[in-house]
């Protein structure tokens, strides 16, 4: 209960604007390099921006994201293995759009680490292959990964992997659920302090995590879409139907 009770008080700290208690490389902090205004924060318009973007950038280019998702990782996007050159998408898939859609509410320069753009696709695939959180969840079984990113930080990214998919393993509802809530708003907030018991399960030994929601979310869209999308009903089963209200 010792780790449980130190993820529930960095949450804490976070909902009340102080620091949270470990860091983490800042290119998976998801939308931490997407510039908005106004200058001072408001997390629930700039949550509005972020779901608002996810859903405009993924659905007309499904394909060709799906395809990115594949070959990346926690740590590493191959956008040259995709055939993607990282530094002109926006201009070509007309990604800029959806940011320009929003109005006065943000700025013209777009930047954000390729790690931040993968955690917000895995989450809108998932979302858009499941309407609804998946029924039987028990019977599926998450694909093995492979890892693009090599060297010292190959460690670093199994163990971000290896966490996503216990989280998705240990707790699928309330994972889901978190993905469902608006980004930036209390309940966001409080889907997140749910999955402290997976958290507290999952966390590597030694390893250090920024316990901000946006983070535990973008953990939660790994280990759903990893066991969801890619992964399978167990052998001998049927595809079972989505969960009903």
């Amino acid at each position: 209960m010792k780790i449980a009770s130190v993820i529930l008080g960095a949450l804490v700290a976070v909902g009340i604007g102080s620091p949270a208690l470990a860091q983490v490389d800042p290119d998976i902090q998801l939308g931490s390099k997407i510039p908005v205004r106004p200058e001072k924060p408001d997390p629930v318009r700039d949550g509005l921006v972020r779901d608002r973007y996810v859903s405009c950038a993924y659905g007309p280019h499904q394909k060709q994201i799906d395809g990115l998702l594949v070959i990346s990782d926690p740590l590493t996007v191959d956008f040259e293995g995709a055939g993607i050159e990282e530094s002109k998408m926006f201009r070509q898939w007309n990604i800029r759009e959806c940011f320009v859609m929003q109005g006065d509410a943000v700025q013209s320069s777009i930047s954000f680490s390729p790690s931040a753009f993968r955690y917000m696709m895995l989450e809108a695939a998932y979302l858009r292959a499941h309407p609804k959180v998946p029924a039987n969840h028990e019977i599926w079984a998450a694909k093995p990964r492979d890892y693009v990113t090599s060297g010292d930080m190959l460690p670093t990214a199994k163990a971000l992997g290896i966490m996503s998919d216990c989280i998705a393993s240990q707790d699928p509802v309330n994972a889901d659920k978190l993905l469902r809530t608006a980004s930036g708003t209390k309940a966001e907030k409080d889907a997140a302090v749910a999955l402290v018991p997976a958290l507290s399960a999952c966390i590597v030994a030694g390893q250090q995590l920024q316990l901000k929601p946006a983070n535990i979310r973008g953990f939660a869209a790994d280990g759903m879409w990893q066991r969801f999308v890619v992964g399978a009903p167990s052998a001998g089963e049927n595809t079972p139907p989505e969960a009903q209200d």
